[in-house]
């Protein structure tokens, strides 16, 4: 009786430190919890209109780009061009032919001075995000996220001494798994 009660006590020990364990490491890496959700990039939401687009109730007004020609590409006026402690060159916020909102390119420099923005990029997205998929692409490496239905790249590219970090957003397939989890027909 005591030798089953006692293994019974070291099962249960066992099953909480596991749980433990999982919710350890699932704090401190949000893109692998299933229930983190990046719902837009700078109070923008994705999938909204380019008409329609308000962040802290002032409506926002975008200047179509011509520096990229095969992407409905677009810049802020009077942009805030720090991310982080990283300063960029170019951020464009990036429209679908129906003008809804579903990305965004931002270009720096790798090294500013003795500042070595590349490494602090990565270093934000590590932390926000965990650890990346590496890619070689010609040129450089590129670091991958996918964090719910938004990917997200990071390219070092050496030869032009600029990284370049993308993300981009399905909110069609993220509003339809909205819809489609909230069921209450049945």
């Amino acid at each position: 009786m005591k030798k089953t009660l006692l293994i019974a006590l070291l099962c249960m020990i066992s099953a909480f430190g596991m749980e433990a364990t999982a919710q350890a490491n699932k704090s401190t890496n949000k893109s692998s919890s299933p229930t983190y959700v990046l719902a837009d990039f700078r109070g923008i939401k994705w999938g909204a209109h380019v008409d329609s687009i308000k962040v802290d109730g002032k409506k926002l007004t975008f200047t179509k780009s011509a520096d990229i020609t095969d992407k409905n590409a677009y810049t802020l006026a009077n942009d805030d061009m720090t991310i982080g402690t990283v300063n960029v060159d170019k951020i464009y916020y990036i429209f679908n032919a129906n003008g809804r909102f579903n990305g965004v390119m931002v270009i720096g420099k790798k090294e500013l001075g003795t500042k070595k923005q590349f490494g602090e990029m990565k270093y934000i997205l590590k932390y926000k995000f965990g650890e990346p998929e590496l890619k070689e692409i010609t040129g450089g490496v590129q670091y991958y996220w996918m964090v719910d239905d938004v990917r997200i790249t990071l390219d070092d590219q050496d030869a032009q001494g600029t990284f370049t970090l993308e993300f981009y957003s399905d909110f069609e397939r993220s509003e339809s798994k909205r819809i489609n989890t909230n069921v209450d027909d049945f």
